[in-house]
């Protein structure tokens, strides 16, 4: 009878208590700040389960018993959490809600205008080292493979980067942000020569064609910006034997660092004695050189690399001179190259990182020419600091400050036995300031400016730089930059008058990309002008009295690139076109004219097609240039004729012949076609009054080469296909 009683008791009490509980209703709408609906967010009251998501309208409702204070909670992916403080009493309750976007530095908009991105880190990536390798026609040379992108000019003669109208001499490279100098071999007159360096002890590399960072300065039109590789994959060694000489290196790593070292050795005499040359080799070029890299972690986030690399090279040959019907000019030519650069980055807490380094070059060259004797040097170096800051969420800041040091010097000796001894120094301090500012997840804008005092010509320089990026979809953007840019005058000029002022150029950029499924497509406008060009007379050319800073010119442009690595299975390929209209009046010109370098129209198809079968990648690359314009004396006017257009198709093939053991081989030029990169003129006219004249063309028709890599490793399927 007790037990009975109690149930009654329980079950009165309950049916009385339930009215008791209060039950809130919350409803709303949930929107963007700019009133759109958003679907699909989850709002609940902190610590419960009570809650409920917003309909296609952004519309929710639901029903709590939780009372008194509590926090209503509403997240959605990509934008911040929304909290509102609420008192529940059992009152409905109507909410209006505004999620606010958030901020995503690495899946938002990026600037693409003018640079073209090369790295596994970045989404933008448009080459990678293993594009630069397998180029076919680039034999793994970094300004062969840039010289496939639009913005660029074929400069066969050079084999240097010459990017929107600018001369070779306006590119700068950066080695993980320190200043490299002497990116290029040294060759002989209307030679071709190639960079010092492998595509693969980079990990990353950024071309911009104009409107760069404010941290890279002293290069009119272009920076080359190669960042290498933090930690390799493991231990190996490495042995190449090729038709123009061999390497072996080999990589140590350990749990938090590596040691890398390599030694190299290039002879070209088997090789020439077997193809046809245009020129008479006294001596084919032959070089020893080697580089090393020790990386090292320190703490959770920093690392330490040291890299060095050295050179030692040489060459002598006949050739013919316009001015000696018959004869020859002998041309003899030994280079020491060294580059050391020591790098440290780490996050220093509060948002904050640091990197910064030291770097040297050294570059001296001897160089005779017939009874003459040229002994020439620079020497480079350079100190850097950047501060970056991204603890707040809409903007990253970068501080910086560096100081580069140069000396250069000739002595020339003439047959005579007279010298001539010209020795230059210049500090060009330098502080630089730059903010990426965040406005959303589609629209981002960067300003900054680069202050720099340049000691040899005793001039401060302030150059401004802005650009910024709009994303149109979820694939696609809209970017424009603007900069100013100046460059110290190149050596050649200070050896005879020092009272010149830093050449500038200004750059207007607007870019559209879209990348999607493994296919980028970009198309980009731009317009370069140009001041304070050095002229003088090149009639008088060791009179400092001619020399000035009144030369200009323009470069107007569009560039298209279009990449595809999906359509068909095993091939990738891209498509690129330059148009360039430019003009200039500098060095001995008469008049404004288009330079010699420059030709109109650039066109180059690159395809890759890696076949299952045969384990093998192939390769071919067609390269177009319109013909450029040069002087002839003979006729009236001034850059008054143009030469045929220039054609060039390469392959290439790499056969997997064991997993460690690679066979490769490449021909450039494979049709053979006789390119002609300008004329040579005689100084004075002959007897029937005709300046005589020779074609400069190519050292040879076509360039062979072969080789054989062997990889030995724990892994056993390694191999160095993604190095060729």
């Amino acid at each position: 009878m007790i037990q009975l009683l109690k149930i009654v008791f329980y079950v009165l009490a309950l049916l009385f208590s339930t009215p008791l509980i209060a039950q809130t209703i919350i409803k709303g709408v949930i929107t963007e700040k700019s009133g759109e609906p958003i679907p699909g967010v989850n709002i609940y009251v902190d610590g419960t389960y009570d809650g409920a998501t917003t309909d296609i309208e952004g519309v929710f409702s639901f029903e709590t018993e939780e009372a008194g204070d509590h926090q209503v909670v509403a997240t959605f992916i990509g934008y911040k959490k929304h909290v509102t403080e609420l008192r529940l009493e059992g009152n409905p309750i109507e909410l209006t809600i505004q999620l606010q976007e958030e901020i995503n530095k690495l899946d938002g908009v990026t600037i693409t205008a003018g640079t073209f991105e090369a790295s596994d880190e970045k989404k933008s990536v448009v080459l990678k080292p293993l594009d630069i390798a397998m180029t076919a026609g680039a034999t793994a040379d970094i300004p062969g493979a840039l010289n496939t992108l639009p913005g660029t000019q074929k400069v066969g003669e050079s084999g240097r980067l010459f990017v929107r109208g600018g001369a070779s001499t306006e590119t700068r490279t950066f080695v993980d942000g320190m200043l490299m100098n002497s990116f290029y071999n040294t060759s002989g007159p209307n030679m071709p020569g190639r960079s010092r360096f492998s595509p693969f002890l980079f990990k990353g590399t950024f071309f911009s064609t104009g409107g760069y960072s404010a941290e890279y300065g002293q290069a009119m039109s272009s920076a080359l910006v190669l960042n290498t590789f933090d930690l390799p994959e493991q231990t190996e060694s490495n042995i190449s034997l090729m038709s123009v000489g061999g390497s072996a290196s080999h990589t140590e790593r350990w749990e938090r660092g590596s040691v890398f070292g390599e030694l190299a050795y290039t002879n070209l005499k088997p090789y020439q004695s077997l193809i046809n040359q245009a020129y008479d080799w006294e001596k084919p070029s032959e070089s020893l050189g080697g580089s090393f890299m020790v990386r090292q972690k320190s703490g959770k986030s920093g690392i330490f690399k040291l890299y060095g690399s050295f050179a030692n090279a040489s060459f002598a040959l006949r050739q013919p001179d316009i001015n000696s019907p018959g004869g020859s000019n002998r041309i003899a030519i030994k280079n020491g190259y060294s580059y050391l650069n020591a790098t440290y980055k780490n996050q220093l807490g509060g948002g904050w990182y640091y990197s910064g380094g030291v770097s040297q070059t050294i570059s001296e060259d001897n160089i005779d020419f017939d009874a003459d004797r040229v002994d020439k040097g620079e020497h480079a170096w350079h100190v850097k600091s950047v501060f970056t800051n991204d603890s707040n969420e809409k903007m990253t800041l970068k501080l910086g400050q560096e100081v580069i040091v140069r000396d250069f010097a000739d002595n020339i000796t003439g047959a005579e036995g007279q010298s001539l001894i010209n020795e230059k120094t210049e500090t060009l301090p330098a502080t630089f300031a730059e903010a990426d500012v965040y406005l959303s997840n589609k629209f981002v804008f960067r300003t900054g400016a680069r202050l720099e005092y340049s000691s040899l010509i005793d001039s401060w320089n302030l150059a401004p730089r802005a650009s910024l990026a709009y994303k149109t979809t979820a694939f696609s953007q809209v970017s424009f930059a603007y900069g100013r840019f100046y460059q110290t005058p190149d050596n050649e000029r200070f050896r005879v008058n020092t009272n010149l002022s830093s050449e500038v150029a200004s750059h207007y950029i607007l870019n559209y990309q879209i990348q999607k499924d493994n296919r980028t497509f970009r198309i980009e406008g731009y317009m370069k002008t140009y001041d304070k060009l050095v002229k003088y007379n090149g009639n008088e050319p060791y009179n400092p009295t001619y020399f000035n800073n009144k030369g200009y010119g323009d470069a107007n442009g569009l560039d298209i690139f279009f990449r595809d690595a999906r359509t068909f299975r095993n091939i990738d390929y891209w498509v690129s076109y330059s148009f360039l209209d430019t003009e200039r009046d500098y060095l001995t010109f008469q008049s404004s004219a288009v330079p010699g370098f420059a030709s109109k129209h650039n066109f180059s198809f690159v395809y890759k097609h890696f076949i299952d079968a045969i384990k093998s990648q192939v390769g071919f690359t067609y390269s177009y240039g319109s013909g450029r314009y040069y002087n002839d004396p003979n006729k009236d006017g001034f850059m008054n004729s143009q030469l045929p257009s220039y054609q060039d198709f390469s392959f290439n093939i790499a056969y997997l012949f064991r997993p460690q053991v690679i066979f490769y081989a490449s021909a450039t030029n494979l049709l053979g076609r006789d390119n002609v990169f300008g004329y040579q003129f005689a100084d004075y006219p002959n007897s029937d009054g005709v300046f005589e004249s020779r074609a400069i063309g190519q050292p040879a028709k076509r360039f062979l080469f072969l080789g054989v890599f062997i990889t030995l490793s724990k892994d056993k399927s390694k191999n160095q296909l993604e190095n060729l």
